[in-house]
C-alpha cells in the first residue's frame, strides 16, 4: 500500500472511530411529581383574588399548583428567597451590610444552623417530593458578572483585604479580593445544597437562574439578533461545575421583555437559554442529566399584557419541545393587585393560556407513550427547528367543560394519532429516555446488550475499511 493510499485509509476511518466513541446521551431523571415527561405548574399569587375580589380560579389544567406568597408552607413547589432561608448575606438598598454583606465577610457556620428552621417551616415533610428553588439574587458566584449596581461586592470585597493589606498594589488587592469571594461564594452555596438535601432529599433542590446565559442585547441589535449565548459566559458558566454538581435540578429562566412581544428573537432568545440549560444539564452528573425546569412568565416583564399566542409557543412550547421536565408559571404581587388584574388572569387562564398547556402536555404525553413506551421524553432531532409538541387539529378536539361534567378538568383533549401524525414525530423527535432504559424507543433496560439494535456504525466498520482499502 503506498504512503499516500495509507493516509487515506486512516483519516477517514479515524474520524468514524471518533464518531462512534462520541460520549452518548445520558439518561434523564425519572419525572418527578406527577410522571408525567413536560409538567406545567401555576405559581402565581392569585390565592387573594376570590376572597378580595371574587374572582375565583380553575387550576384543573395544572400539574402542580402553588403560590410564592409568605404564609403558605407545605405545596409542591417552594422558593426560598433571602430571607426564608439561613442567614443570606447581601447589602439592602440603602448599601447597609446584612449578615456581613459578601459572603467572606459572613458566618458560614451561623447560616448553616438557621437552615432547619426555614427548611421545617416551609416544607413539613421529609418525605415529600416537590421542587426547592433557592432565589438568591443579590450578587452572583462568578466575580465577573457582579457589574452595576452588583458592583458593591466587587467594592466591598476588596476593601476587605485593603484593611488587611493597606501597603499592597491595587492590582494584587483586586486579585486577592477575587479569591477570597469566589472561594466564599462556593462554599456558602455548596453548602447550603448540601445541608438543604440532607434534610428534604426527596425535593429537587437548585437556584433560581441558574443557569443564565446574558444574552439580552435584543436591544441594541434587533435586526441582527442571534439570541446566542456569548461564549464567555458559556465559559463562566462550566466554571460553575462545583454548582451543578451539587444541584438537583436547574431553573432557567425565560422572562419576556415587551420588546421581544410577538417577534422572531422571542424565540431565540429562549431557545437559546433552554438549551443552554439543556447543555449544562447532561455535563456534570455521571449517569443522569439534570431536569430542567423553566421559569415563564404569564405576562411579560415590566407590564401586565399576558403573552402573545406566538409566545407561548416560544416560551411552553419551545421549552417542551427542547426537552425541559417542565415550565413554571410565575409572577408577584403586582400581577393580582386589583379585581381588574385577577380578571385578567382569570379570562387567560381560562381561554389562550389553558388552550395551550393542555395542547402541549397532551402532546409530549402521546410522544412519549409512542414513541419512547412511556420511558422518556421527546427532543427535538434538530434543535433549531421550529417543529414543536403540538396536537394535530384534524385529529384533536380540545373540550372544555360543562356544568354536568364536574370531574373533568377545565380543559382536555379527544382524539387519536394518526399514522401521519406519528411519521411526524419520528421525523422530528427523538427519545431521551428515562433512566433505567435505553434504546431509540427505550425498549431495553439499561446496561442490557441486544443483537438487533448495534451501534450506529457497526454495519459500517469493516466494510468501510475493506473498500477503502480496495481502492488503494
Amino acid at each position: 500500500m503506498r504512503r499516500g493510499c495509507a493516509v487515506a485509509v486512516a483519516v477517514p476511518w479515524l474520524a468514524l472511530l471518533a464518531l462512534a466513541r462520541q460520549p452518548p446521551e445520558k439518561p434523564s431523571a425519572p419525572p418527578h411529581l406527577t410522571r408525567r415527561p413536560f409538567l406545567v405548574a401555576w405559581n402565581m399569587p392569585t390565592q387573594d383574588c376570590k376572597p378580595r375580589f371574587q374572582v375565583s380560579f380553575d387550576f384543573s389544567i395544572f400539574d402542580v399548583n402553588a403560590t410564592p406568597n409568605e404564609g403558605f408552607v407545605g405545596q409542591n413547589i417552594t422558593i426560598f428567597y433571602k430571607e426564608r432561608l439561613g442567614l443570606y448575606p447581601y447589602y439592602n438598598r440603602q448599601g447597609v451590610a446584612v449578615n456581613g454583606g459578601v459572603p467572606q465577610n459572613s458566618s458560614l457556620s451561623e447560616h448553616l444552623a438557621r437552615l432547619q428552621e426555614g427548611i421545617d417551616k416551609y416544607i413539613r415533610s421529609s418525605t415529600k417530593e416537590g421542587l426547592a428553588i433557592i432565589d438568591w439574587e443579590e450578587w452572583r458566584p462568578v466575580w465577573a458578572r457582579n457589574w452595576k449596581p452588583k458592583d458593591i461586592y466587587r467594592e466591598a470585597s476588596q476593601e476587605l483585604v485593603s484593611r488587611r493589606q493597606p501597603d499592597w498594589p491595587r492590582e494584587k488587592v483586586n486579585k486577592q479580593a477575587v479569591f477570597e469571594f469566589e472561594s466564599a461564594a462556593q462554599e456558602f452555596m455548596v453548602s447550603t445544597l448540601r445541608k438543604a438535601k440532607s434534610f428534604r432529599p426527596k425535593q429537587l433542590w437548585g437556584f433560581y437562574l441558574f443557569p443564565d446565559c446574558y444574552n439580552h442585547d435584543y436591544s441594541k441589535n434587533k435586526e441582527s439578533y442571534t439570541g446566542q449565548c456569548p461564549d464567555v459566559e458559556k465559559t463562566r458558566n462550566d466554571q460553575l461545575a462545583w454548582l451543578w454538581k451539587e444541584s438537583m435540578a436547574l431553573y432557567p429562566s425565560v422572562y419576556l421583555d415587551p420588546l421581544l412581544d410577538s417577534t422572531p428573537n422571542s424565540r431565540k432568545f429562549v431557545r437559546a437559554r433552554v438549551m443552554e440549560a439543556m447543555r449544562i444539564s447532561q455535563q456534570h452528573h455521571d449517569d443522569y442529566s439534570l431536569p430542567v425546569f423553566v421559569y415563564t412568565r404569564p405576562t411579560y416583564s415590566r407590564n401586565l399584557n399576558v403573552l402573545s399566542q406566538l409566545d407561548l409557543i416560544s416560551t411552553i412550547g419551545e421549552s417542551a419541545a427542547l426537552g425541559a421536565a417542565g415550565s413554571i408559571l410565575w409572577g408577584d404581587a403586582v400581577d393580582t393587585k386589583n379585581r381588574e388584574l385577577c380578571q385578567i388572569m382569570k379570562n387567560y387562564l381560562e381561554g389562550d393560556l389553558g388552550r395551550y398547556v393542555v395542547n402541549v402536555t397532551t402532546a409530549a404525553e402521546l410522544c412519549s407513550t409512542t414513541l419512547c413506551q412511556g420511558r422518556g421524553r421527546c427532543l427535538r432531532q434538530d434543535s433549531n427547528a421550529d417543529v414543536f409538541l403540538h396536537l394535530n387539529s384534524t385529529n384533536f378536539q380540545l373540550r372544555r367543560r360543562d356544568d354536568d361534567q364536574p370531574q373533568q378538568p377545565l380543559f382536555w383533549a379527544e382524539g387519536q394519532l394518526s399514522s401521519a401524525d406519528i411519521r411526524f414525530l419520528r421525523t422530528h423527535f427523538h427519545c431521551h429516555c428515562y433512566q433505567g432504559w435505553q434504546g431509540s424507543g427505550c425498549q431495553m433496560r439499561a446496561g442490557l446488550r441486544s443483537e438487533a439494535a448495534p451501534g450506529p456504525l457497526a454495519p459500517l466498520g469493516l466494510g468501510v475499511l475493506l473498500l477503502l482499502a480496495s481502492w488503494c
